[in-house]
């Protein structure tokens, strides 16, 4: 069953696109703490939907407010 879905999955263009949105959603929510992201002008705005996609919902480790 994994391997209909698996080949389902990959012949679909617009997989590899949400797969590649959510990979770098996933790195610049990693990679950037939240107190400085929220800071910045446009990456402020996005920094919800971003952690959204990432499936970053709960609290981070670099979060002030989680600890």
């Amino acid at each position: 069953m994994e391997q209909v879905m698996f080949s389902w999955a990959t012949g679909q263009e617009w997989f590899g696109i949400a797969s590649i949105v959510v990979t770098v959603a996933n790195f610049v929510t990693m990679t950037l703490k939240d107190e400085y992201a929220e800071k910045l002008p446009v990456l402020g705005k996005i920094w919800p939907i971003l952690n959204w996609l990432s499936l970053n919902i709960a609290k981070n480790k670099n979060d002030k407010k989680a600890a």
